[in-house]
């Protein structure tokens, strides 16, 4: 079955295009970037199509008893006035007061008896009405352009998010490789050492039936064989789930083929100290404290009036209980004169920015110390390492030797199974120290936010 090969800059990108945080990341990202398109647009005059069907639980009418007297007396002292002008014109004179008086109780009682005892209705109980409405913003205080500088600023936010995701998921895939690389190297020198083991069992079985060891130092030599394939296949197993873990974080199917044949690389080399302002996390909360400091000019322009130009015009308007121009134009402000909650608001968005600076400060700290750290202990696992090598290449000698005294009857079968298990554990520590070296190289690069410089160090 054929299996994919893949180097460590191959795992990154494989991983940068599938893995589901990433994913997450960018899809956060393109919703802030429509959204940012979308407020570029708050400028523009909103145009509403309204319309709508009422019915109203009775028809409107005159409220005629409520000026009826009002109507009679009025009427009844016009006609007293109308006659008494009629007289004086014909005859120079003016009415005596007897005769008004007749006059208007006259024209009063006429007037009281044809008045309506009902109120007459003046429209349907049900009408339509349709119409456009326009309001475009004039002045906000300042909110439109807030609410665009936020939105720039929340995109700038999902930028730094997925630099974030991209360095992180990079910086675990890097870490599951070095593994990987680690298991590589110990599966070789465990299939070395189950060699030797096998072969000296053989010579164990040998040496019985020529009766030169008891029985026991047979059955030990066995025993350490079976012990060492143990190891062996142990060693494979890890391996596998360390390729399973890989396959996640890249996003392949778990039955996909992937193979990592890379042993660890036994160079060691210092790495050129660099600053740590590239740090994702330090760009992602200055970020953060951007949109904060946005937030809060929000806030503040909230008690600032709102000016627009309003616009109306009814193009369906049948049967309207009381009729009213078609169209209208004009300007309107809304000015909110008291808020108890302004003030609270204020307070929590200047909090937002203070709580910013100082994660900002708490970060850089931890940050600088991190890579403090990782300096030290990447020049202490260089020494630490060379020591180890030295160690375990000895322990080549030391074998060697006790099979040559074996093979000459000055040591037992036994004997040679300690040294090869004494040459395993310094191969392990070798590994180990190369293991911790280079994991301190993948955090240092993290830390600083070069994380894709560990592709020069691991092939």
């Amino acid at each position: 079955m054929f299996c994919q090969q893949y180097t460590l800059k191959e795992c990154i990108e494989k991983g940068k295009q599938n893995n589901v945080i990433i994913k997450l990341a960018e899809q956060s990202l393109e919703t802030r970037e429509k959204l940012l398109r979308s407020n570029k647009n708050n400028g523009l005059p909103k145009v509403d199509l309204l319309g709508g069907y009422n019915y109203i639980g009775e028809p409107i009418k005159i409220n005629l008893q409520q000026v009826k007297d009002g109507i009679v007396e009025g009427s009844a002292n016009q006609s007293v006035y109308s006659a008494n002008a009629a007289y004086q014109e014909l005859t120079g004179n003016q009415l005596s007061q007897p005769v008004k008086d007749v006059i208007y109780q006259t024209s009063k009682d006429i007037i009281s008896a044809v008045y309506p005892n009902y109120n007459p209705a003046i429209t349907k109980q049900s009408y339509f009405l349709a119409g456009i409405a326009v309001r475009q913003p004039i002045y906000l205080g300042g909110k439109l352009n807030a609410a665009k500088e936020l939105s720039k600023q929340q995109v700038e936010s999902g930028k730094a998010n997925l630099g974030s995701s991209q360095d992180l998921t990079a910086y675990n895939i890097s870490l599951n490789y070095i593994q990987l690389m680690y298991l590589n190297s110990m599966i070789k020198k465990q299939e070395e050492i189950v060699r030797s083991l096998v072969d000296n069992e053989k010579y164990a079985q040998s040496l019985l039936k020529a009766e030169l060891i008891p029985p026991y130092l047979k059955n030990w030599s066995n025993i350490t064989k079976l012990q060492g394939e143990t190891n062996l296949k142990n060693l494979k197993l890890e391996k596998e789930n360390a390729l399973l873990t890989l396959k996640d974080l890249m996003g392949i199917s778990l039955d996909g083929s992937l193979e990592i044949n890379e042993d660890l690389n036994e160079y060691i080399e210092v790495p050129n100290f660099s600053s740590t302002e590239k740090n994702a996390d330090l760009k992602l909360l200055l970020s953060k404290k951007k949109e904060a400091e946005t937030t809060h000019n929000i806030t503040r322009s909230l008690s600032k009036p709102n000016i627009f130009a309003i616009g109306n015009l009814q193009f369906f308007r049948n049967d309207l209980p009381l009729i009213t121009p078609p169209w209208l134009v004009g300007v309107e402000m809304q000015w909110t004169l008291f808020d108890p909650e302004r003030r609270s608001r204020n307070l929590a968005s200047a909090s937002l920015i203070k709580e910013a600076d100082l994660l900002i400060d708490q970060k850089q700290k931890s940050v600088n110390l991190a890579t403090k750290i990782s300096e030290n202990k990447l020049i202490s696992f260089k020494e630490q390492n060379e020591t180890f090598d030295a160690a375990r290449k000895q322990t080549y000698t030391t074998t060697e030797m006790v099979r040559k005294r074996m093979e000459n009857s000055l040591s037992s079968v036994k004997d040679v199974n300690d040294a090869l298990q004494f040459q395993y554990e310094a191969e392990k520590l070798y590994y180990t120290s190369l293991v911790a070296y280079q994991t301190v190289i993948v955090t240092y690069f993290y830390i600083t936010g070069n994380i894709e410089n560990i592709t020069n160090y691991i092939p």
